[in-house]
């Protein structure tokens, strides 16, 4: 036998650098940097969206089943979840709708302006809000098309 050289191979201990970058995601057609590291939101397959906690989900379904926010009232924190989701629903059905804007002034007796809604909306109780958001849900008149 034919004696060959060994190739004797020399551990480089190096160290690795961290990856410093913030997390990388991407809107639509823009790019997207989170703020920290623990943001709650999160990158999928169809884009960039806010994580929320499953107790607070489950709320949200529950009032799409058209459950009551003062059905909750034994759970604080349920609770909190519901009248917040509430808020948020009036407030934005108040924006988009100008039949609900007249209702809500009619009913309130204040006027509907959109810098100081939210102010209005925050010190409404809980059950007249419901009332009010159920009563605007019925008499919305949607949007005729016109046909072609």
């Amino acid at each position: 036998m034919v004696k060959t050289k060994k190739r004797n191979k020399k551990s480089h201990n190096k160290t690795k650098k961290k990856n410093n970058k913030q997390p990388h995601y991407i809107i639509g057609f823009f790019d997207a940097y989170a703020s920290r590291d623990d943001s709650s939101w999160n990158a999928d397959y169809f884009g960039y969206r806010k994580l929320i906690p499953i107790n607070q989900f489950k709320t949200i379904q529950s009032i799409d089943y058209l459950n009551l926010a003062t059905d909750y009232k034994k759970n604080p924190k349920v609770y909190k979840y519901a009248t917040a989701e509430y808020r948020r629903r009036l407030i934005l059905q108040l924006k988009d709708s100008p039949s609900s804007r007249k209702i809500f002034e009619k009913k309130t007796k204040k006027k509907y302006n959109s810098k100081r809604i939210h102010k209005i909306v925050d010190k409404m109780p809980i059950d007249k809000l419901q009332k009010l958001y159920f009563l605007l849900l019925e008499k919305e008149k949607p949007i005729k098309l016109r046909k072609k």
